[in-house]
């Protein structure tokens, strides 16, 4: 009798039930866990009226987590198992069925298995929902996003699985690349992103590691589900990856040789892509540990060096499945080549990428900053905080020039150096084009900064104050630097409009310098406005027409830091040894140890120092400020101008 090839095979069902319908049910048992359960805890708690949900993802939201990227993993192992044994591919391939077929058994019931915990879920809750009044908790509308969301992330997660089954030989590689491919978008990009600075003047990694990566790999989506719109345009783009995955994986499992199991990749032509795959990788991570520890450019080279051998020769232990190997020396070599004949095309900027100064005709408004990690696309930053005027747009361009031209002479500066500026050209095409230079000769460049950052523009975009008139304050609190119990509250009309006119001047007043170098830390400044929000300054001896308000208002001595409020200061030379401890009391013990330390303990003297002193520890001289009222010690120090000239004499120094 013939055999007859249909489209269900009853022995399959069967054979796909008993290996993986526990992994169904344990998906199952713990949505329930996590959402109907949840849920039936909360109705019945009394107190209840005080739980609140965003959606449905962030109720037990690890238990989600894990569920979402584990569970398709495991299926995609499970069903396809029989290709990395011998005996079960046997069996399933003498079955009167054709490889499509069973393919599709496979994916249908995976599917299923996937498919059927979220709706049975999703009904419980909406029984939940229908019988009992806890709109406050979820609403229809998110269950079926709940529901889309989840099957959508889990079938794109099990569609890469499957892909990645149908190419090695090996269940627990398949799971270990499974991951892996899933990062692989965003580690990629991360690595290239953090070392490319390296021969790229200007290339800002930290503003592009600082966007929203998340909608590039489905584990970094799951960890934020709640996020997640159901009608978007990522979820659009998951569904057409795992229609494209699910293709590929038919395709590669109809031309799988059977004979190729307990292999790592049973397609010849995949091991040199990942054997150079890992080692590339392992060489941008390791270069990068590197610059980020040390700085230093021998260190780099070491961290590159060490991590592509390190990644070569994991690779081919992988692939040999052995750890005695012989390394193939002239594949090594090749690769070195191909990454220092890309470095150097990148290094030549064909595309002159460290030139390309945007024409003023294309701007439309430009921020700038000591960093891309205080600009955000969405949140903190917006319109108001860009320069628009003609002549700020003008001299940031200047600047722009002027740092490109000194590069070519001058190196622009070590990655470790604090001096650096960040630029973001917003364009009027909706285009963006973001530099940041960390400047090795900051001074240089002081006097185009201070015509941008003293301009009327750039002081309203960073002093809110300066954008609210005084009707809009409802009190002021200032709070006395140190360890010093000392504060007022200033509510009455006139007196809020007098200080805030008082130190809105001092905002106007201020100099690149003041803007950019506090000294003098007499006390903070919380300014309430009417709509709640609060303004936040300090107090510091630049301010001076608030000062002589104060004064004039008998004030001062109430709010501020003054003289009194000290014992004495002890100031030591600062050095290595000094600057580098790790705490405040550790800093005062060893300026005490100094032999020619010198102590401070006039009022006058102790007033000066005050009023001079910077909050920050690297000055050239260093200071701890013993308090009458306090056992604490604060560290502070003294450079430039702002050293007092009997520190000076003290140390032989004038």
């Amino acid at each position: 009798m013939s055999s007859r090839i249909t489209w269900f095979n009853r022995e399959l069902i069967i054979y796909i039930f008993r290996s993986t319908g526990w992994i169904g049910l344990l998906y199952l048992v713990g949505l329930i866990f996590a959402l109907p359960l949840e849920m039936l805890a909360i109705i019945l708690n009394e107190n209840n009226e005080y739980v609140e949900f965003e959606n449905l993802f962030s109720c037990q939201q690890m238990i989600q987590f894990v569920l979402v990227i584990v569970i398709p993993v495991l299926l995609a192992i499970f069903l396809f198992r029989f290709l990395q044994m011998k005996q079960a591919s046997d069996f399933i391939h003498s079955l009167p069925i054709t490889r499509r077929s069973i393919y599709v058994h496979m994916i249908g019931t995976g599917i299923g298995f996937m498919g059927l915990p979220i709706l049975l879920t999703g009904s419980l809750l909406i029984l939940f929902h229908s019988a009992i009044d806890i709109e406050r908790l979820y609403t229809m509308s998110d269950i079926w996003s709940w529901m889309g969301t989840t099957f959508i992330l889990e079938a794109l997660i099990f569609s890469v699985a499957v892909l990645i089954g149908m190419v090695t030989g090996l269940s627990a590689f398949q799971g270990l690349l499974t991951y892996i491919f899933l990062a692989l978008p965003v580690g990629l990009f991360v690595l290239f992103a953090a070392n490319v600075k390296f021969l790229i003047a200007g290339f800002s990694s930290d503003y592009y590691l600082s966007t929203n990566m998340n909608g590039i790999s489905p584990l970094l989506a799951a960890t934020e589900m709640e996020k997640i719109t159901f009608l978007s345009i990522n979820t659009l783009i998951y569904c057409i990856l795992t229609f494209l995955f699910l293709i590929s994986a038919l395709f590669l499992y109809e031309r799988r040789k059977l004979e190729h199991v307990s292999q790592a990749f049973v397609y010849p032509k995949i091991k040199p892509l990942f054997k150079f795959g890992l080692t590339l990788c392992m060489m941008l991570f390791t270069g990068l540990y590197f610059s980020e520890t040390t700085g230093e450019p021998g260190w780099i080279f070491f961290g590159y060096t060490v991590g592509s051998l390190l990644g070569y020769y994991l690779g081919e232990i992988v692939l040999q499945k052995t750890w005695r190997i012989r390394v193939n020396r002239n594949g090594y070599a090749a690769f070195i080549v191909a990454i220092i004949v890309l470095a150097l095309i990148i290094k030549i900027d064909p595309l002159q990428y460290k030139a390309k100064i945007p024409d003023e005709k294309m701007i439309s408004q430009i921020y700038i900053g000591n960093s891309p990690l205080f600009f955000e696309d969405e949140g903190v930053y917006n319109a108001s905080n860009y320069l628009k005027e003609k002549e700020n747009i003008e001299a940031i361009r200047l600047l722009h020039q002027e740092i490109i031209e000194k590069g070519k002479m001058v190196p622009i500066g070590e990655l470790k150096d604090g001096q650096s500026v960040f630029l973001m050209y917003e364009l009027k095409n909706g285009k963006r084009l973001a530099r940041e230079y960390h400047l090795q000769n900051y001074d240089s460049y002081m006097p185009l900064l201070a015509k941008i950052y003293e301009s009327n523009e750039y002081k309203k975009m960073v002093n809110e104050l300066l954008n609210v008139s005084a009707e809009d304050v409802s009190k002021i609190k200032i709070t006395a630097s140190g360890q010093v119990d000392k504060s007022i509250t200033i509510t009455e009309g006139q007196q809020l409009e007098a200080a805030v006119h008082a130190l809105s001047e001092d905002l106007n007043n201020q100099s690149f310098t003041q803007m950019t170098s506090s000294f003098g830390d007499y006390a903070s400044i919380n300014i309430l406005l009417n709509n709640n929000k609060t303004i936040y300054m300090n107090w510091d001896s630049s301010y001076t027409q608030f000062s002589k308000w104060m004064e004039s208002t008998g004030q001062s001595e109430k709010a501020r830091l003054m003289a009194d409020d000290i014992s004495y200061i002890l100031v030591a030379k600062t050095d290595s040894k000094i600057y580098h401890s790790n705490s405040e009391s550790e800093l005062a013990q060893q300026i005490e140890q100094q032999p020619n330390r010198l102590k401070i303990k006039t009022a006058s003297e102790i007033g000066t120092a005050i009023d001079n002193a910077q909050i920050d520890w690297g000055g050239e001289y260093s200071a701890a400020f013993y308090y009458k009222e306090s056992r604490d010690v604060d560290i502070k120090s003294f450079s430039g101008e702002h050293v007092p000239g009997f520190i000076l004499d003290h140390f032989n120094e004038r």
